[in-house]
């Protein structure tokens, strides 16, 4: 008798600098460019980040090198639940790939740093990272608009 394939069978650990993650093969995405800073990292995954953090979180985890974690906010949660990335803006990048906004998830590189003994939590609104999870692919892009930066203070 054949045993069924079960999905444990297909799960994976990575030791990295945050802690083990679990990942199967389907929660990889291909990034054909890399990402600004590691362009010669194609293969990512975005996992839950480990503790008592918001879902609005996540992080981003080179393949390649798994001392390369990038902390990602979603785009949509921004504060009060306002979009921080205008869809407008986005469209031409879509239209690219022949891509709709139902087919993608929009992030954000997240620092989290101290200040004065305060926390600061700050957002790259200017470079968004786009994964389209039905493909397994992933891209970042610069946004042509002045109103986005570097460094957009969230906390």
């Amino acid at each position: 008798m054949t045993r069924p394939i079960t999905s444990n069978l297909l799960k994976r650990s990575l030791s990295t600098k945050i802690g083990e993650l679990e990942y199967s093969l389907d929660d990889i995405f291909y990034f054909k460019n890399g990402i600004f800073g590691f362009n010669n990292l194609r293969n990512f995954i975005v996992a839950k980040l480990p503790g008592n953090t918001p879902d609005s979180y996540m992080c981003l985890q080179s393949m390649e090198q798994e001392d390369i974690t990038l902390i990602i906010a979603d785009a949509a949660a921004g504060p009060g639940g306002k979009r921080i990335i205008d869809s407008n803006d986005l469209k031409i990048h879509l239209q690219a790939r022949g891509l709709g906004f139902e087919d993608v998830a929009v992030f954000l590189v997240t620092t989290v740093y101290q200040e004065n003994g305060k926390e600061r939590i700050c957002v790259n609104t200017k470079a968004p990272i786009i994964l389209a999870p039905d493909h397994k692919e992933g891209w970042q892009v610069v946004l042509d608009n002045d109103r986005y930066e570097i460094i957009h203070y969230l906390a």
